[in-house]
């Protein structure tokens, strides 16, 4: 049980530091002298990880409802 407090903390510290970096890095390339295919290529990568970027902000919630099965559960167990 003492992981999954320890998951609760961790995931979305972990997410919020990746966007934070990510948003910083796609903010700071300089793509001036990069090729129409390479700039193609950069915005489908940073389209594609936004996206698994928000499919991960839903991990702390599947946490949080994994959490509160399990104490629902070792109470009906012990009744």
């Amino acid at each position: 049980m003492r992981e999954l407090m320890y998951a609760l903390l961790l995931v979305p510290l972990v997410l919020i530091l990746s966007i934070a970096i990510f948003g910083q890095f796609t903010q700071n390339v300089d793509r001036s002298t990069w090729s129409t295919e390479a700039n193609s290529t950069f915005n489908k990568v940073t389209s594609q990880t936004w996206q698994g970027y928000n499919l991960g902000s839903m991990i702390p919630f599947i946490l949080i409802a994994i959490t509160v099965v399990g104490i629902v559960l070792g109470i009906l167990g012990k009744v």
